[in-house]
């Protein structure tokens, strides 16, 4: 295995195609893996990113990381250590606080400050995220966009009483929604 990695090494030091390939390989060793984020392709770095081997340690570094797509990466990660989701949901970029919002390990009260982002669909991420306590979604069932309110409708965490309020929406596709998932816990 040492001559593998050796041979990895090596590799992804003299050709950034192969230093693409080799991040986007969900085997590829996570030391590996943590010297390619530091390659000065920003493409190399966003894969890396999305990189389900990659250490919280590294994605950590990563979120700090001047190009957007590698942010919005990190965001997007499962394995981003809860910290780092906090600061990125502080990103200027909405589409990088988007993939905060619909990670499953952001915690409950970055949720609840995501679901009163400005940007419509961060809040429709927040609205769709199974791990937004029941009290936001609530909230979000009570605002005017019907995106969200949808997004509410379609979440398997939110309460039977909200989707029946939602089931008599002004908007046919939150009513839709919100029947369906109705039906949907009528079977089971």
């Amino acid at each position: 295995m040492n001559k593998v990695k050796k041979m990895l090494k090596d590799l992804v030091a003299n050709d950034s195609d192969w230093c693409v390939k080799v991040a986007l390989n969900p085997n590829t060793p996570p030391e590996i893996l943590e010297k390619l984020a530091g390659d000065k392709d920003p493409l190399v770095r966003a894969e890396v990113a999305r990189n389900p081997n990659t250490l919280p340690e590294t994605l950590k570094k990563l979120a700090e990381d001047k190009d957007i797509e590698v942010r919005y990466r990190v965001a997007g990660n499962p394995n981003t250590p809860e910290e780092t989701l906090k600061k990125l949901a502080e990103d200027k970029i909405w589409w990088v606080r988007f993939e905060v919002a619909r990670n499953s390990n952001t915690s409950p009260e970055t949720l609840k400050k995501l679901a009163e982002d400005k940007n419509r669909e961060v809040r429709w991420g927040v609205a769709g995220n199974p791990s937004t306590p029941e009290e936001t979604l609530k909230k979000l069932a009570e605002g005017e966009d019907p995106l969200v309110r949808a997004g509410v409708a379609g979440n398997p965490s939110t309460p039977e009483e909200t989707l029946k309020k939602l089931a008599e929406d002004k908007d046919w596709r939150v009513r839709v929604a919100a029947k369906e998932r109705l039906e949907g816990l009528l079977r089971h």
